[in-house]
């Protein structure tokens, strides 16, 4: 009513001017055209407030339809139990129906809490669930009673079914299933072995030649032993990560330099190059006797072990073990 009494004063305000100005005969179009406008705002105005009443009301009496029930409290537990179904629910859904025409619907990307959520009636927007409490704290309590019961069943009538759990475990199955990256895969013995033969085609020096010979001679040892004595491969991981990737490429530049003899820096490198290959066929000397080092004091020890039993037995003449000229001492 006041805006009313607000624009009525302001048309007397004109119409004082335009009485002054000109006289009635010349603001009576005016007038006419200004009532015919307030009309059509007065009767739009007082549509809108009757729709809105029709829908409060319309409120009032679900919400008293359901105050019968609305008395239950909700524990911690059951809210959190809540929580955990409508996440799961909204995970692969946007809408919850509840009831026959009153519908939750998330706002946003994924479910947080009941905060995420809006009501719908009859695919009308009402206002969020919050407002929702705050308007009709008993219809929402009857839409908490129907979301515990949802919980507890697992599942919401009407709707279509899915074992978000299973969903879950299908989608990880996918991708341990889902072709790996294949990852970079470490050199063997005979991966070096191929290589330094390769190179060592294109090698004219006979003595490094004969040193990389010995080389792969090594390598093939230590392939045997890597095959019949796997907890030895942790020994094997600096040669292959470190020694003989470098050695792989000293040899390409070595090889690379042939075209070079007449450069008085090519013997130096060369005799290194000896030097070195001699230094490396002695470290996997050294690196074959650390694969059997163990398995040789075991041996040793097991021989010993039961040459004690057979003479504490007497199972040997005079009880002294036999030994044969050039045997184990």
């Amino acid at each position: 009513m006041r805006r009313n009494r607000g624009n009525g004063g302001f048309i007397w305000f004109i119409f004082l001017i335009l009485l002054f100005s000109g006289g009635l005969g010349a603001i009576f179009p005016l007038l006419l055209i200004v009532g015919v406008v307030m009309a059509i705002t007065m009767g739009a105005v007082q549509t809108s407030n009757r729709q809105e009443s029709i829908r409060n009301e319309s409120y009032r009496r679900t919400d008293n339809y359901y105050r019968a029930g609305s008395t239950q409290k909700y524990s911690a537990a059951q809210m959190a139990k809540i929580n955990v179904y409508l996440r799961s629910w909204y995970r692969t859904r946007r809408s919850l129906p509840i009831g026959s025409n009153i519908d939750l619907r998330i706002h946003g990307e994924r479910y947080a809490s009941l905060a995420s959520l809006d009501v719908y009636r009859n695919n009308t927007y009402i206002c969020s669930l919050s407002d929702f409490g705050r308007r009709y704290p008993d219809s929402y309590n009857e839409i908490l009673r129907e979301l515990s019961s949802l919980a507890e069943q697992g599942h919401a009538p009407d709707a279509e079914v899915i074992d978000v759990e299973a969903t879950d475990r299908q989608q990880e199955q996918k991708k341990q299933e889902a072709p790996k990256k294949e990852e970079k895969k470490t050199k063997g013995s005979q991966d070096f072995i191929n290589e330094i033969n390769q190179l060592n085609d294109d090698i004219p020096d006979e003595n490094i030649s004969n040193g990389l010979y010995e080389t792969c001679a090594l390598l093939k040892q230590i392939q045997t032993l890597e095959e019949r004595f796997p907890a030895s491969r942790d020994k094997l991981k600096k040669l292959y990560e470190y020694y003989l990737p470098i050695l792989i490429r000293i040899l390409k530049q070595y090889d690379n330099l042939q075209a070079a003899q007449t450069d008085p820096s090519y013997e130096t490198t060369k005799e290194k190059l000896t030097r070195t290959i001699t230094l490396i066929n002695d470290a996997m000397k050294t690196i074959i006797s650390s694969l059997t080092d163990q398995d040789f004091i075991n041996l040793s020890a097991d021989i010993s072990t039961l040459e004690a039993v057979l003479q504490k037995d007497g199972l040997t003449s005079d009880g002294q073990i036999p030994r044969r000229q050039g045997g184990m001492q």
